[in-house]
């Protein structure tokens, strides 16, 4: 069963440019609102962190998590977008899902994104690079 319905009833007026495809549902959510959405996906309907991704795009760097409801075979994947190039900061979703740790330190690493709320906020896979890695897939846009 489709839970995209109930989802959308509930956190609807959290959410924002919704793109909707067969079984999965991507939207755009304000920081302000993200642990609210993810309490909502993880705890109340039982939807687990799958994976989250970090890019650059025209208007800033995005983070994107899909949080999948296995018994649906259903995905919801939020994104928030950082506009501020030269300092990216976001909340952190560890408060409400602590398996997303390691992959915002990751972010972290790769992206220069700061997790405000993160338990741990040091790097993990440049942590022992001898030249460090300077967040390698930004495009070094400052605007």
């Amino acid at each position: 069963m489709d839970r995209t319905d109930e989802f959308l009833k509930e956190m609807g007026n959290k959410i924002s440019e919704q793109i909707r495809k067969p079984k999965r549902l991507y939207f755009r959510v304000e920081n302000k609102d993200l642990l609210e959405v993810v309490e909502y996906l993880f705890k109340k309907m039982a939807c687990r962190l799958s994976t989250a991704t970090a890019t650059e795009v025209h208007r800033g760097i995005e983070v994107l998590y899909q949080f999948s409801h296995d018994a649906s075979g259903c995905y919801f994947c939020p994104r928030v977008v950082m506009t501020d190039l030269k300092n990216p900061v976001m909340s952190s979703i560890t408060p409400v899902v602590r398996g997303a740790e390691w992959i915002e330190r990751e972010m972290f690493d790769f992206w220069g994104i700061k997790f405000e709320g993160h338990p741990r906020m040091e790097p993990l896979l440049a942590r022992e690079h001898p030249k460090g890695l300077g967040h390698p897939y930004r495009f070094r846009r400052t605007t």
